[in-house]
Formats: structure tokens, C-alpha cells, sequence
């Protein structure tokens, strides 16, 4: 039986380029089965516009809109989109990137070939709109060889750590029922199902671009977080995903060695993110000699002075 494709794509405010995104989407090589739009009350006409689209071109058995009674923000509205969809395989999508006509067809491909796959992540082509995008991060870009292969991904210090875009990602239904019931609100569904898969080996990575991904002032992920607040909050963040990782390994992995190997890494992370937050909040200076112990559970060891600096002004 010919397996079931969707695509899930949160909305807001995303009038100016959703349209491109949806034609790049249904002109793929292979076709999908539905696309699952959860609109977080956006405040232009983004609704409207995929409304009047979807009936210009008699796509109401193909793509469904609907209007969360509340603001769920980012997170738990893509959730609400990913938990509606019906597919054995199911595409995260952004409002306004452009997919390569071939995505669809080779990443399916891929995920066919390689039955133990949870969830798949590729490459893509950035490209700037507006004068003040942000960059991608060279590190991510450095990793990119565009030469078709196929890497799974191992638990480490440096993979714990989300290392692709999540519009890029592609997600098993057996995969995705399988860690449900571990999510919780706020949590970022890519970062969610990164580390949930890396940590029951699940986690590849396909060398091959596969969009064009859409640089603008208003990209969520890409900003950083240069003043203490900010930084606070993704430290914060960063410890609980950390902890409901932990919680995910002792209670789904069956292998006691395994288990035990990452979760004793996972509580070194713990730990380090602790030290982080103390040395900012606290001022508890005596941490950043502390921390040195920790330098593998930095994302970017650069991040080692500029907290320090963070924790003296």
C-alpha cells in the first residue's frame, strides 16, 4: 500500500510568502496526501489568503486551515499541526520557505531505504530578503556536503544539541507516536523530536539541499541571545529539555548499558547548564572556573567568555 504523506506548517502572520511555500509544496515529484496549516490568530490576512487559494484551485481535499481559538505560540501551535496530520510519514514545514521540486521524492526515498530512520533532517540553500536576515551559522553550513549520503547520527556532547533546521526535518508516524506523550508545552518541536530520536538512535541526516531556506527579520530560530534575559531564558529552556531527555531514556530505552552511558552524559549537561545559569543570575564568578570541567557541553566554546562577561556587567 502506497504510504501517506504530510506536511504540517504553523502560521502566523505569514501573508507575504505562505503562497510560494504551498506552490513549491504541490508541484513536488511526488505527491503529498494533505497539508495541515494551524493558524496562531495571525493579525494579517494569512488565512484569507490561503482560503481564497485553496478555492481558487479546488484544494479542499488537499490542504486544511484552522484558526486556534487562543494563541498557542510557536511551539505548541506546531504541535497542534503535527498531532491533526494522518501520514505514515510527515514533513515539518515552515510558512515561508520554497521546497525543491524533488524533496518530497528523495526524501521518502531515503526514509524507504532505511527503515530504522525516526526522523530525517537535509540540508538546504539559504537565501536573504530583507537587509537585516540574520545569518545561518557557519558551523552549520561548513557541515553541508550536498553529495547525497546519508549519516546517522550518534549521542554525543555535540549532537545533543540541535544541529539542523527543523524545516528541513521529516518524521516516521511510528516514530512520532512513539514519544508523544513526552512532550510538553513550550518545547520546540524540532528540538523535541532531535533529541527524542537521537536518543533511541533514530536520528539521520541527508547530505542533499532540499529547500531553499528564507532569511527575513522575523526567523524565529536564528537570533541570538546576546543580553542576559535572553540568555537566561535558552539556558533555562535548555536544562528542562535536557531533564525531560533524561526522563525519555529511563523510561523507553530497554538496554541497561545504554541507558546508563547517556544518561550519565545528559546529567554532566545538566550540571553544566546549572553552573551557566548561577554564573549569570547569581554573579557566582567562581562557576566560570567551575565550568571549565564542562567545555563539551557548550554548543559553541565562544559562548564560555561571553557568559563571563554576561555575569560581571
Amino acid at each position: 500500500m502506497k504510504p501517506v504523506i504530510s506536511v504540517a506548517i504553523a502560521t502566523y502572520n505569514g501573508e507575504k510568502f505562505i503562497l510560494e511555500q504551498l506552490e513549491s509544496i504541490i508541484r513536488q515529484t511526488r505527491k503529498v496526501d494533505e497539508i495541515i496549516i494551524h493558524d496562531d490568530i495571525s493579525k494579517d490576512q494569512t488565512v484569507a489568503v490561503v482560503n481564497d487559494y485553496i478555492k481558487s484551485n479546488n484544494l479542499e481535499g488537499l490542504i486544511k486551515i484552522t484558526v486556534n481559538e487562543k494563541n498557542l505560540g510557536y511551539a505548541s501551535n506546531f504541535i497542534s499541526a503535527l498531532r491533526e496530520t494522518n501520514g505514515d510519514y510527515v514533513f515539518f514545514c515552515d510558512q515561508d520557505d520554497i521546497w525543491i521540486d524533488t524533496r518530497v521524492e528523495e526524501m521518502i526515498g531515503v526514509m524507504e531505504n532505511n527503515p530504522e530512520i525516526g526522523l530525517l533532517g537535509s540540508e538546504f540553500e539559504p537565501f536573504k530578503c530583507s537587509e537585516d536576515a540574520p545569518d545561518v551559522p557557519k558551523w552549520e553550513l561548513a557541515k553541508f556536503k550536498n553529495d547525497g549520503s546519508v549519516e546517522r547520527l550518534t549521542f554525543n556532547s555535540e549532537n545533543i544539541f540541535i544541529g539542523c533546521q527543523g524545516c528541513t526535518m521529516v518524521m516516521r508516524r511510528n516514530f512520532m507516536d512513539a514519544i508523544d506523550s513526552f512532550w510538553y508545552e513550550g518545547w520546540a518541536h524540532d528540538e523535541y523530536a532531535w533529541k527524542l530520536a537521537l536518543s533511541m538512535d533514530r536520528l539521520f541526516f541527508y547530505h542533499k539541499t532540499t529547500l531553499k531556506r528564507r532569511l527575513h527579520s522575523n526567523n524565529v530560530t536564528l537570533h541570538k541571545e546576546h543580553k542576559n534575559e535572553q540568555r537566561l531564558k535558552y539556558l533555562y529552556d535548555l536544562k528542562k529539555s535536557h531533564e525531560q531527555t533524561y526522563w525519555f531514556i529511563q523510561e523507553y530505552l530497554k538496554n541497561e548499558k545504554d541507558k546508563l552511558n547517556k544518561g550519565k552524559l545528559l546529567k554532566k549537561h545538566i550540571k553544566a547548564t546549572e553552573l551557566r545559569i548561577a554564573l549569570i543570575e547569581n554573579r557566582k564568578l567562581v562557576n566560570s572556573v567551575l565550568l571549565l570541567a564542562y567545555t563539551d557541553c557548550y554548543h559553541k566554546r565562544r559562548s564560555i567568555p561571553v557568559e563571563l562577561m554576561m555575569a560581571i556587567r
